[in-house]
């Protein structure tokens, strides 16, 4: 079984809570990243900010200089190197991010995104299962 920690990647982008959105949208403009994990001093998780929330705000001159623990989502989904690829599945399917910080022991250890999903998918011949149908098995029942 494929877990994470084969398909995620180690080099994450990442942000510190009172870096600004000026300097958030440089890196990921640099990095052609549409959003990074916020963390802690420490290495843990404390929100994620993306493209999503910064776009609504970038032009507004006032705030550039605004620290993104302010814009940032609080509210994060994670998942451990240890986790089966199809977790990473399930939860890209219920909900409509792009990326998943990935934490051991409580810090954070690398990312994996709906496109690393997408690749293993085309170079492997294991096959996922539905990835909602494990969650609610009635699924299974519709598409039988």
């Amino acid at each position: 079984m494929t877990v994470i920690r084969d398909i995620m990647c180690k080099r994450v982008v990442a942000f510190r809570p009172d870096a600004t959105l000026a300097e958030a949208v440089g890196l990921l403009t640099e990095y052609h990243v549409g959003g990074a994990p916020v963390v802690s001093t420490e290495g843990t998780i404390v929100g994620v900010i993306s493209e999503l929330a910064l776009i609504d705000v970038v032009f507004d001159a006032a705030v550039r200089n605004a620290p993104i623990s302010e814009y940032m989502t609080r509210d994060v989904q994670v998942v451990s190197p240890e986790d089966p690829v199809s977790r990473a599945a399930q939860l890209f399917a219920l909900y409509s991010f792009r990326r998943l910080p990935v934490v051991e022991e409580g810090k954070l250890v690398g990312i994996v995104t709906r496109r690393d999903l997408m690749n293993y998918a085309l170079r492997t011949n294991e096959l996922l299962a539905e990835p909602l149908i494990d969650l609610i098995p009635e699924l299974g029942q519709l598409t039988s």
